[in-house]
């Protein structure tokens, strides 16, 4: 007898009861509508101050859609949510960021505070609703079954990373092209400058998203063995690198960075020989590896005599200097909260100094629940003596996360992290004996490298969803992975 939902109607059975290879595709196609579809929302808000309320309906679609879809494999025991210690802790996470809502709803009438911890501060979309999608993203991933599967998700989102990047040379060059960062207020840079977003909405999510992408595009371009591909993923990272640089910020340094070191350590540990390639100039990837890095080094030294690299801005009428990275998040946040006139004139701390201080703040008086999803911003700007440098984001995204919904949420989140780094290190003996699965050492430069950088950054929309995407591949167990061809 075929299966049905409450023994009710054929759309029921055709769900139920699907071929293998057709579930295989719904789960890779929605998988890759969440790298797709999140980018198209970004081109709405690209220049944009009234169409970026798009970009939250856009990731609840997807994430939601991911929901509904997990639930259907789990109903067809495709996967046995037991079998997932991961799962559970999202699960947890789920419960935890619902708690802290709740305690909103609880503490406040304010309409304006319910709706910002439902739907996440306006640019910025992470209230609970992004939270559950995020999670959807993430559950729908660890059911990844096929290595082919993986591969097409990863092709799409270099091709989205190769977009990004190819907005982010028109941001950069003198025009009119759209952009918040093309000039920023006299009064919160002093220098004027071209800086490049993409379609992350601030150069600093920039940053992450491109950690994101270069940890897949690095290790493609060194163990991939269409030649083709391998080419476009190097391609990729050096173009990923170059329109880092145009950030002017220093987090895409530090999350690129952090994905060459992990590279190279696994190019000299994991195994000894390297992989042997039969086509293109480079037959080793240990050639490869030196062409890449190659490559970095005469970008930099371009971009240094060309424009210079300049992470800090020229010193203000006081004679003190400015970060470049706390104008980014100052300006980044003045276009969110609508805040007028400049920085604190007696404040030159960094927003990372900033930014730790008001989350030590919130978890203190909140540590159990925080003080709810995305309400950071609307707290300092209840208090006239925070509002002047009122920042939507901790700019740390383990103090933000402990600080808007609890130290529980922070520890069961970094329980996920360790899960997650122990699963891929102990891959790595696959990889070593089958250098095909390079999958594997392209999640953990990935994932490892994020969470670097999410020490001076913070979880955004146009950034987050595709990270929890790789998070939950990195729990997949692809039981039915190809023969090698």
């Amino acid at each position: 007898m075929p299966k049905t939902i409450f023994g009710t109607t054929e759309k029921s059975n055709f769900i139920l009861n699907m071929k293998k290879d057709t579930v295989r595709r719904w789960i890779s196609g929605l998988l890759c509508a969440c790298v797709i579809v999140p980018l198209i929302g970004s081109m709405f808000i690209t220049g944009s101050e009234k169409a970026n309320a798009f970009l939250g309906s856009f990731l609840y679609a997807t994430g939601f859609s991911c929901i509904l879809f997990y639930i259907v494999l789990l109903l067809r025991k495709d996967i046995i949510f037991k079998n997932y210690p991961a799962a559970f802790l999202t699960a947890g996470l789920a419960v935890l960021a619902f708690a802290s809502y709740y305690r909103v709803v609880l503490s406040t009438s304010d309409q304006e505070f319910l709706n910002t911890a439902l739907l996440g501060e306006m640019g910025r979309y992470e209230g609970l609703l992004g939270l559950f999608a995020y999670f959807g993203i993430f559950l729908l991933a660890t059911a990844t079954m096929k290595d082919k599967s993986v591969k097409v998700i990863f092709d799409v989102l270099i091709a989205a990373g190769i977009l990004q990047a190819f907005v982010a040379v028109l941001q950069h060059i003198p025009g009119n092209f759209p952009s918040d960062f093309r000039k920023l207020p006299a009064l919160v840079l002093m220098k004027d400058v071209h800086l490049s977003s993409g379609l992350a909405g601030s150069p600093i999510f920039y940053g992450s998203f491109l950690t994101i992408v270069s940890g897949i595009a690095v290790t493609g371009a060194l163990y991939e063995k269409n030649i083709i591909r391998a080419r476009i993923y190097g391609c990729g990272a050096a173009a990923f690198f170059l329109t880092g640089l145009f950030t002017s910020s220093v987090v895409p340094l530090i999350g690129i960075g952090t994905v060459v070191v992990i590279s190279v350590i696994t190019e000299f540990t994991a195994g000894r020989g390297g992989t042997k390639f039969e086509e293109g100039i480079l037959k080793s990837s240990k050639k490869r590896l030196a062409a890449l890095l190659g490559a970095f080094a005469v970008i930099f030294g371009l971009v240094f005599a060309l424009q210079g690299i300049n992470l800090s801005d020229q010193p203000n009428a006081l004679g003190e200097p400015v970060m470049r990275d706390k104008s980014i998040a100052y300006t980044d946040s003045y276009y969110n909260l609508f805040i007028g006139g400049a920085p604190s004139p007696v404040n030159y701390d960094s927003h990372w100094d900033i930014g730790a201080q008001r989350s030590i703040e919130m978890i203190t008086d909140h540590p159990l629940l925080g003080v709810g999803p995305d309400l950071m911003a609307k707290v300092q700007i209840g208090d006239p003596l925070l509002f002047t440098d009122a920042i939507d984001r901790s700019y740390n995204e383990y103090l933000y996360t402990a600080a808007t919904r609890g130290i529980p949420s922070l520890i069961v989140y970094l329980v996920l992290l360790v899960m997650t780094f122990v699963r891929l290190f102990g891959c790595m003996k696959e990889f070593a004996a089958d250098r095909e699965k390079w999958f594997r050492p392209a999640l953990l430069a990935a994932v490892i490298a994020y969470s670097v950088q999410a020490f001076f950054s913070a979880s955004v929309v146009t950034a987050a969803p595709f990270f929890w995407l790789l998070l939950g591949m990195a729990h997949s167990k692809l039981p039915e992975s190809e023969a090698k061809k």
